[in-house]
Order: C-alpha cells, then sequence, then structure tokens
C-alpha cells in the first residue's frame, strides 16, 4: 500500500534500474538481439546542449520537460544512471554501461544493456523503454565526465514503448491476444554538469564479487547455482520497489519483486505484474520465456529499511503467465539474504499533499506521552519552513476513525499543519479522516492514511487547507 519516500537522504538514494527485467510488461517478448546491429531511426548523432548547469531537459512529443530534480549515479560495475524527475511521476531515466565520453547506442536488448525510460505519471506504470525487440532505440552521447568534480554533461534522445492498458491497469489485447502498444519521441534532450554520486556496493549491494548476498534455489530438484546477484531499488510509479536478479553461468535468471511496504510476513505471489507487485520469475535463457509464479509463496523474516536488510525463503511453480507455451517449472528450497542501501529513519516514512503539491517531510521524529491515563503517539513532519503533526492514542486500533480539533480526554485523533512555523498560525484538521491500515504491536510498527482539511481553530482566519493522499508508516522508539 505504501509508497515509501524517506525522510533523509532522497535525493542520495539509490535508484538503480535494471533493463533486463524492469517490468513484467513485456512478458509477451524477449529481449534477445545481435550485438553488432546498427542503430536505427534517425537521430542527431552530435545534438546541441541547451541544458543550463545542473539542468535535465527534453522535447517529449515536442511538449518541454524541465526536471525538478535530478539524480545520478555512477555504480562501481561501471554503470551510470541519471533520473530527471518531475512531480506527479512524470520521469526520464538514462542508463549506460562502461560509461566514458562518447556515444551509447540505447536500443536495449541481448548483451546491450544500455537504454531509455520514460514513465508519464498515468494511471499506468509502465514505463515507455527503448527496448530493439519492440522497435525502441535511441542514441545518449556523453560529452564530458568529471571525475574529479563529479558531474556528467550529455545530450540524448530515444523512442520508447510500452503495452497500453486500461482504466484497471490492465493490459489491452488486440484480436490475435497480443498486447497492443504506445510509443512515444523524446528528443533534444539534455543534461548539463549534473552531480553524480560514486556508489562501490557493486551493482546496487549485490554485484558478482559482493559474498554478502546470498541467493539459493533447486529448480525441478536440481541446484540454481546463482554467479551473479544484483539487487536494485527501483521506484515504478509511485511505489519503491526491491528487484533481486540472480544469474548462473549457463544463461539462467531467476528474478524476484518485492514491494518495500511488504514487510516481515508470509505473502501469495502474483502471476502478472505492473512492476509493483510481488512476483516471481524464472528463464531458463537461450531464448526461453519467462516463467512468472503461479502460485507462489515467500517468508519474510528479516526487511530492515534502515539498515538495508532483506531476508526470505521462497517457493513457485513457474509458467507462461500468458498461456502461450506450455513451459513449467517448479522452483524449491529458494532462500536469500540481499543487502541494499539502507537510509537513516527509513523505517518511519511519511507523505501527503498540500492542495495538490506534494510534501515529502525532511525530517520525521516520533513522540509519546499520556493524556488523562491515555498513552499518545505523536508523529511530527517538518518541510522547509512547514510543519505537519498527526497525533492519536496508543490504544488505536485498525479501521477508521474521525479527526476531531483538539485533545481532551487523551484519545482523540488531531491534525495540525503549519505553513510557516514562526510566522503563519496553525490550522487544525476540520474535517479529517484516519484510517489505521496495519497496527503490529510486538513491533511497535503502525501504517495509515490520512486527509484533512485544516482551518484556524479560532475561526478568525477563513484560510482553508486541504491536506490530501496522506500515507505513513513508523516505528515506534
Amino acid at each position: 500500500m505504501f509508497a515509501f519516500i524517506t525522510y533523509k537522504l532522497l535525493n542520495n538514494m539509490k535508484k538503480m534500474y535494471f533493463i533486463k527485467g524492469v517490468l513484467l510488461a513485456f512478458l509477451a517478448f524477449q529481449f534477445f538481439s545481435c550485438e553488432n546491429e546498427p542503430l536505427t531511426g534517425e537521430f542527431i548523432q552530435e545534438e546541441q546542449n541547451n541544458a543550463d548547469e545542473g539542468q535535465f531537459i527534453a522535447q517529449i512529443e515536442g511538449q518541454e520537460f524541465i526536471a525538478n530534480s535530478v539524480t545520478a549515479t555512477l555504480y562501481s560495475d561501471s554503470k551510470l544512471v541519471i533520473s530527471g524527475l518531475k512531480p506527479g511521476g512524470e520521469e526520464i531515466t538514462l542508463e549506460v554501461d562502461n560509461p566514458e565520453v562518447g556515444s551509447f547506442n540505447l536500443s536495449f536488448g541481448g548483451t546491450n544493456n544500455n537504454a531509455g525510460l520514460y514513465f508519464d505519471g498515468s494511471n499506468n506504470l509502465r514505463p515507455y523503454i527503448s527496448a530493439d525487440s519492440i522497435g525502441g532505440y535511441g542514441l545518449m552521447n556523453l560529452t564530458a565526465l568529471d571525475a574529479t568534480a563529479l558531474t556528467a554533461t550529455g545530450t540524448f534522445s530515444f523512442v520508447g514503448l510500452r503495452e497500453k492498458v486500461d482504466g484497471d491497469g490492465n493490459p489491452i489485447l488486440d484480436g490475435n491476444g497480443d498486447p497492443v502498444m504506445e510509443n512515444i519521441t523524446i528528443t533534444n534532450g539534455a543534461f548539463n554538469a549534473i552531480p553524480y554520486i560514486v556508489d562501490d556496493t557493486g551493482g546496487g549491494g549485490g554485484g558478482t564479487g559482493n559474498p554478502e548476498n546470498e541467493f539459493l534455489a533447486k529448480v525441478d530438484g536440481v541446484d540454481f547455482i546463482a554467479d551473479s546477484i544484483y539487487v536494485s531499488e527501483p521506484m515504478v510509479g509511485d511505489v519503491h520497489m526491491i528487484k533481486i536478479e540472480a544469474n548462473s553461468n549457463t544463461g539462467e535468471l531467476m528474478r524476484i519483486d518485492v514491494p518495500r511496504s511488504l514487510g516481515v510476513g508470509t505473502f501469495q505471489m502474483v502471476n502478472i505484474s505492473d512492476g509493483t507487485k510481488l512476483i516471481a520469475l524464472y528463464n531458463a535463457g537461450n531464448g526461453a520465456e519467462n516463467l512468472t509464479s503461479n502460485p507462489g509463496l515467500i517468508t519474510i523474516s528479516e526487511f530492515d529499511l534502515e539498515l538495508g536488510v532483506l531476508k526470505a525463503t521462497f517457493s513457485f511453480t513457474g509458467n507462461d503467465p500468458l498461456g502461450q507455451v506450455p513451459d513449467t517449472v517448479e522452483v524449491t528450497e529458494g532462500s536469500f539474504t540481499v543487502y541494499f542501501e539502507g537510509v537513516p529513519g527509513a523505517n518511519n516514512a511519511f507523505t501527503a499533499n498540500v492542495d495538490g503539491a506534494s510534501y515529502t517531510p525532511d525530517e520525521i521524529v516520533i513522540t509519546t506521552s499520556i493524556v488523562n491515563q491515555y498513552p499518545r503517539i505523536t508523529i511530527t513532519t517538518t518541510r522547509g519552513d512547514q510543519r505537519m503533526e498527526l497525533t492519536f492514542p496508543a490504544t488505536i486500533t485498525v479501521g477508521t476513525f474521525d479527526m476531531g480539533t483538539e485533545i481532551i480526554n487523551g484519545d482523540e485523533v488531531v491534525a495540525y499543519y503549519t505553513p510557516q512555523v514562526g510566522t503563519s498560525i496553525t490550522y487544525v484538521s476540520s474535517p479529517g479522516s484516519l484510517v489505521i491500515t496495519n497496527y503490529d504491536i510486538p513491533n511497535g510498527l503502525i501504517e495509515g492514511t490520512f486527509n484533512f482539511t485544516g482551518r484556524d481553530g479560532s475561526g478568525q482566519d477563513p484560510s482553508i487547507y486541504q491536506i490530501t493522499g496522506g500515507e505513513f508508516l513508523i516505528v515506534l522508539p
């Protein structure tokens, strides 16, 4: 349910997209193409860079795209990932192997892992991807990679495709039962002196040579030997994921996608995902089809977002989710321990919208108190000069609760919003609603959603603030 947006180090958070399996939206297609296949399409080899210093821009179907924030990471396994983001989930991501000054073919497929992706922020959570096998292509020119200043400069263009979906997010099929594809053209892309960070964990916390990660399983009773294990933390739409990809030297692939919000427990896997669901995948290599979990089960014994540890056991029956091939495998005795980039305070998360504008706090503080013998929990968040608080009794249960305007007895639920601390007044919930979706008392974990209208409690100021889409997950101190 919850899309984790941590309260500190958000811009440094690992955002690694291993395109070999970024979304199961492409399950009907295998990305195998000739290594030396020439770049198709008509892109200018040396585009003009019109971006200001620190800026990431492009034209999307002729419409201007200027990123509000940019993240870039150079991984120790020689992969560069650059993402330009806008509010509402719109995002362009570029990923190239072995980065150096020069040109990179973005026609992802076969041994070419370079790619461009575009998320449009719509109900279709699948990205447009420049995959060769479905007609995508592109070019990125890296004109500067300053190892001293840690900045990257370049230009790019690409054509991406994805499956069309209906209003419920399900793929639309044509008369032959094949997915209907849609495409988008991104041109005049440029980034200028974008700061990047260097990540030395080796492929997102688990490349070859990182002995900490472990992945074991049997496929039809035969040991699956993982020669490399990669762990990435993409955000698909607004949902953060942990993706574990294990590869054997014989070409076998096993992948498990785990929502970061899942937590400890036993969970059923799905067989078709939009990139945000718990799912497992097995591919025998050499052009075989992807076989996904149907059914599948995972038991997570440890999932610590702050320390960056995920431990679990799993099993699943793998078959073709589209029913086009009869192949079936039994994956048993599966287990893994993987490490990813933990973020201080990541086990506490909070997000909301204020009059439609995103409110992602810089700091979250959890405090407890007692009012009239009622133990209470207060979540205090700050974002720049803004402050938002949510307070409720510790005796609360899973369910829906109306908010009040003040704490009298000690069992009330109240929320507050201050537009500018020290200058403006504080607006109180009138009305408001809190939904507790999970209260794990033994582990002190509380998860929920909320909405409220902020008003002046004295009635003198007519200003109104609409707080919507509120979500939180906290671990009690």
